[in-house]
C-alpha cells in the first residue's frame, strides 16, 4: 500500500471513527523514557488489527552496527493496509503513556507529500492480566475543553479537508512545547472523559497472538 501521508494514515487508518489529540512537538523528554520489554510482541487488538511492536533499533552512522533505543518500532495491520510508527514509552508521575510518530513515507519524491506535517499523539498505557491497554486522548473532549474556555494551551485550528461531512469539521493542533505539554498531561490525564474506555473506538485492548 502506498502512503499517501503519514498524517492521513495517522488519522483515518488507525481511528476509523473520531480522532486523536495531535501535538507537534514530542509529549515526552529523554529523561522521562522507559523501556518495558512486555510491550514487545505480536498482539491482536479488539478490532481484529495486528500490532507487532519490536524494539526500535539505530545507527550511529550509515555503516556502524545497529544498536537497541529505548523506543518501538510499531507496524498496525488493518484490512486497510499497514501503517508504521516510532512509539516512545515514558512515565509521569505513576501513569504510563505512548507518544506515537508516523513513520511512513511514499518512495519519492511527491508534491502531496511536500505539503504534509506529522504530528504525535499521545495514548495511556496500561496491563492487565496478560493484556496491553493502550487509549487514546479524545480530541472531542479536548475541543469542548477550548470551546468552554477551560484550557489555554498553544495550538492552531485546522479544517478537516478529507470529511467535509463532519459535524466537527475543524481539528485542534497542539503547537505547545514539551514543557506545557506535560502540564497539560498531569493536570488532566484522570479526567474520566479524557480518555475512551473499553467500549469506544479510542481504547485497543491488545492480546497476544
Amino acid at each position: 500500500m502506498k502512503t499517501k501521508t503519514a498524517l492521513i494514515l495517522l488519522m483515518i487508518t488507525v481511528f476509523l471513527s473520531g480522532c486523536v489529540i495531535k501535538s507537534i512537538h514530542p509529549f515526552y523528554t529523554e529523561k522521562d523514557l522507559i523501556f518495558k520489554k512486555e510491550l514487545t510482541g505480536i498482539w491482536m487488538d479488539n478490532d481484529s488489527g495486528t500490532w507487532n511492536i519490536e524494539q526500535h533499533k539505530t545507527h550511529d552512522n550509515i555503516f556502524g552496527p545497529s544498536k537497541n533505543a529505548p523506543s518501538y518500532k510499531i507496524t498496525l495491520t488493518t484490512e486497510k493496509g499497514s501503517s508504521n510508527f516510532l512509539a516512545h514509552l515514558f512515565q509521569l508521575g505513576n501513569q504510563l503513556y505512548l507518544d506515537f510518530y508516523p513513520t511512513e513515507y511514499s518512495c519519492g519524491p511527491d508534491m502531496l507529500d511536500f505539503h504534509m506535517i506529522s504530528s504525535h499523539s499521545l495514548a495511556k498505557v496500561s496491563f492487565s492480566g496478560g493484556k496491553i491497554i493502550i487509549s487514546w486522548y479524545n480530541e472531542e473532549w479536548l475541543r469542548k475543553l477550548f470551546e468552554e474556555n477551560r484550557i489555554r494551551i498553544a495550538h492552531e485550528k485546522s479544517a478537516y479537508e478529507m470529511d467535509a461531512t463532519s459535524d466537527s469539521p475543524i481539528q485542534y493542533i497542539l503547537t505547545a512545547s514539551t514543557d506545557e505539554l506535560q502540564k497539560f498531561i498531569i493536570k488532566y490525564g484522570n479526567d474520566p472523559a479524557a480518555f475512551g474506555d473499553k467500549s469506544t473506538d479510542y481504547t485497543f485492548v491488545l492480546s497476544r497472538k
